[in-house]
C-alpha cells in the first residue's frame, strides 16, 4: 500500500514509517521540523515537511489508502490552545484531507491509555470509557477529543490504539524523564514503588500497527488497549532500567502527600517562569507513579491478533544497547 506516517520526526513515528517501509509499503512520512540527512536503517521513505495545523495536505495524502496518524503533542504540561491546535485541529484536518482523496480506506490513529487516568488504583482497565468531569492534563483531554473526531470518519476504516508507555531506541519522553529524575543519584518513590504499571516495547507497538492496518472491516470505530501483557511493580521495574543502564540510583521511598506537593510548588515555579518550561516533577507524573494501573489487552488479542513478542527485560537490553551507542 502506500501509507501516510504522520509524526516521523517522533520516536514512535519515526519507527512506525522505518517497520512499513522494511516491509514493501511505500511510505510518505511527515514531519513538522527540518528535514535532516539521517540514513533510514530499515528501509526508504520519503520524508515531507509539514506542518498538519497550518499547511495543505492534499498533496501527501493524495493517492494513499492508508494514513497511521502519529503525530501528537506529548507532554503532562503546557498550554491547553497548543494541545488543542497539535492534537485536535490537525487530526480533524488530516481526517478531511483523507476523505477528500477518496482513496483512504484505513486510518490507524495513535492514541494514549492517558485518558484513563485517576488519582486512584485501576485494575485490568477495559476499552469502555466515559470522559471524566475534570481531566488530568490537557494531553489526555485532546487525545480522547481527537478520538472522537476520528470515529465520526467511517469512511476510512479507522482503528484506535491506545499503547501505555512505549520505550525503546530512540524514546523521548519515558525514559528521560525518569533518568532527570534520577540525574543525582536517587529517585523519590511514592509508596515506596510497590505500585503496578505497566509498559509496551516499540516492537510490540509496531506489530499492533501491522495488525490494525490488515484489520477486518468489522473492528472499524473500534479502540484498543496495547500493552507488554506484564504488569510489574514500579520499583521493579525502575531496578531492572537502572541494572540495564549500569546506574546506581537509590531508590527512596517518600510519603505521596510530600511528593504531590512538591510537584504542586514545582509546577506553580514553572508556571511564574516566563518561558513555562515542564517542570521537573508533575502532579501527573507522580501520579502515574502513586497510583496502580493495569490494562486488559483481551480485545487485542482476541479481535487484533495481538501477542506481545518482546518481553520487557529484552526490551531493556535493547534500550541499554541502543544508549551505550550513543
Amino acid at each position: 500500500m502506500r501509507i501516510l506516517v504522520t509524526g516521523e520526526g517522533g520516536f514512535l513515528g519515526a519507527h512506525v514509517a522505518s517497520r512499513l517501509a522494511s516491509r514493501g509499503h511505500e511510505v510518505i512520512a511527515s514531519r513538522r521540523g527540518v528535514i535532516d540527512a539521517r540514513p533510514v536503517q530499515h528501509g526508504a521513505y520519503r520524508i515531507v515537511q509539514c506542518d498538519l495545523a497550518e499547511d495543505s495536505l492534499r498533496d501527501i495524502v493524495a493517492g494513499c489508502q492508508a494514513v497511521v496518524h502519529c503525530a501528537a503533542r506529548v507532554s503532562p504540561w503546557g498550554p491547553r490552545a497548543v494541545f488543542w491546535r497539535d492534537n485536535v485541529h490537525a487530526t480533524e484536518r488530516l481526517l478531511d484531507a483523507a476523505r477528500a482523496t477518496g482513496s483512504v480506506r484505513r486510518f490507524v490513529f495513535m492514541s494514549s491509555p492517558g485518558i484513563y487516568f485517576r488519582p486512584e488504583d485501576q485494575w485490568d482497565i477495559g476499552e469502555d470509557f466515559q470522559p471524566p468531569q475534570a481531566w488530568p492534563n490537557h494531553y489526555a483531554e485532546t487525545k480522547w477529543a481527537a478520538e472522537t473526531a476520528v470515529r465520526g470518519f467511517a469512511e476510512l476504516g479507522p482503528v484506535i490504539l491506545r499503547p501505555r508507555a512505549v520505550f525503546g531506541p530512540g524514546d523521548r519522553a519515558i525514559v528521560p524523564r525518569i533518568l532527570a529524575v534520577a540525574r543525582r543519584g536517587f529517585f523519590p518513590l511514592p509508596r515506596g514503588g510497590s505500585t503496578t504499571t505497566e509498559v509496551t516495547f516499540v516492537e510490540n507497538v509496531l506489530d499492533a500497527v501491522d495488525l490494525a492496518l490488515d484489520a477486518d472491516s468489522s473492528l472499524e470505530g473500534r479502540a484498543f488497549n496495547i500493552t507488554n501483557g506484564e504488569p510489574v511493580t514500579v520499583r521493579e521495574l525502575l531496578c531492572a532500567l537502572f541494572e540495564a543502564l549500569r546506574l546506581r540510583v537509590r531508590l527512596v521511598p517518600l510519603p505521596r502527600a510530600l511528593l504531590m506537593n512538591a510537584a504542586a510548588l514545582s509546577e506553580t515555579v514553572s508556571g511564574l517562569r516566563p518561558s513555562r518550561p515542564e517542570p521537573r516533577l508533575t502532579k501527573y507524573g507522580i501520579g502515574l507513579l502513586a497510583f496502580s494501573q493495569t490494562f486488559s489487552i483481551a480485545a487485542a488479542r482476541r479481535d487484533l491478533g495481538y501477542q506481545p513478542r518482546v518481553a520487557i527485560s529484552e526490551g531493556l537490553r535493547r534500550y541499554a544497547r541502543w544508549m551505550g551507542a550513543q
